[in-house]
């Protein structure tokens, strides 16, 4: 009873906290001593006041969602396209990989040279050594897994194991969906936050080591962790988009959640649990089809009637062909013979 006494009581500071927190930031950017100011920022970040008040606006976005329909819809769809346009503008980091990967490889392999230059018109872009080039590949791969996780959710496209999930009903697994999001995606990204808090703080700023039970700092300034070796030395940008990771997937765990609560409070329209992009799953179909039956040139052509498509087809479905329209290529063509040629034409089968 106390425990959810103590949860009731943090959840309402987290509201009040979430309701000041504009009067919050002004404060903190009006700190005149700059520790200070940094000391707050590194213990905020993990702090029980800023877990409740992310608790408390999940817990206010579901109440309002319950009771506003067009509220649930525009969140839902809101918090989609982001994620969607972030994993989008992410995956072009997969040509530059590509891109830089064989720039590597020619110059190495080909070239025998151990550097990159690129001084256009005298003006040094580029003098890195081609083992950093290497390192740095690792560094787009992190930023693609980083930003196209949430994305790739929304498609559908991570591994799961369908044990039982695949033969039950639509709204068994709306349930399912709405239940594991909040007992499970939610805590994982939390948790995820949560250890990677310190780790990021520890990479970013000379202070004391902290931990994830750290109550006090001792902040002395911004020092960039790297490593010691030839290659990409960006250490601290590998830990700090951690945070990022997580933070996407929790923004990705409140649309997936709602959007199922969207799936079980819409009697009259089934909703996907992972719809495509509404910007390009368009197929455009046109009015006039053009006569395509190989078969049978002559269907459509005797009542005078243009073929349509029919009333169960929407415009976004491609048109398939039935069984009676398929094309038999090798319904007018003869079985080879076996007879030498100049022969008779007999038939070979009783042979």
């Amino acid at each position: 009873m106390e425990v959810l006494l103590s949860i009731l009581v943090g959840l309402a500071n987290g509201l009040l906290d979430l309701v000041m927190l504009p009067w919050t930031i002004w404060q903190w950017f009006h700190m005149e001593v700059l520790k200070e100011r940094m000391v707050a920022l590194t213990l905020g970040g993990m702090s029980s006041e800023f877990l409740y008040m992310m608790l408390s606006l999940v817990l206010l976005i579901l109440v309002l969602s319950l009771f506003n329909r067009r509220f649930l819809k525009a969140t839902v769809l809101s918090l989609e396209s982001f994620n969607r346009r972030i994993g989008q503008f992410a995956s072009w980091f997969v040509l530059l990989l590509m891109f830089q990967q064989v720039l590597v490889i020619i110059m190495g392999q080909v070239f025998r040279g151990n550097e990159l230059l690129f001084s256009p018109f005298g003006m040094a872009l580029s003098n890195a050594e081609l083992q950093w080039l290497s390192g740095q590949l690792k560094f787009y791969n992190a930023i693609l897994i980083t930003f196209a996780s949430a994305y790739t959710f929304i498609e559908g496209g991570h591994v799961r194991v369908d044990l039982v999930y695949g033969n039950l009903g639509y709204r068994s697994k709306r349930v399912i969906d709405f239940l594991g999001s909040i007992f499970f995606m939610l805590p994982a990204t939390i948790l995820l936050w949560w250890f990677a808090w310190p780790l990021v703080m520890n990479a970013l700023f000379s202070q004391r080591p902290m931990n994830i039970f750290s109550d006090k700092a001792s902040w002395r300034g911004v020092r960039l962790e790297t490593s010691g070796t030839a290659e990409f030395t960006w250490v601290w940008a590998f830990k700090a988009l951690i945070l990022v990771f997580a933070a996407l997937l929790f923004i990705q765990a409140i649309a997936f959640m709602l959007r199922n609560l969207w799936g079980l409070l819409e009697r009259n329209e089934s909703i996907e649990p992972h719809p495509s992009d509404p910007d390009t799953d368009v197929l455009q179909v046109p009015d006039d089809m053009p006569d395509i039956n190989l078969g049978n040139p002559a269907v459509h052509q005797d009542t005078g009637e243009p073929s349509s498509i029919s009333a169960t087809q929407t415009p976004h479905q491609p048109v398939r062909a039935t069984h009676q329209n398929t094309v038999n290529l090798t319904s007018k063509i003869a079985a080879p013979s076996l007879a030498p040629a100049g022969g008779h034409g007999t038939s070979t089968g009783a042979q």
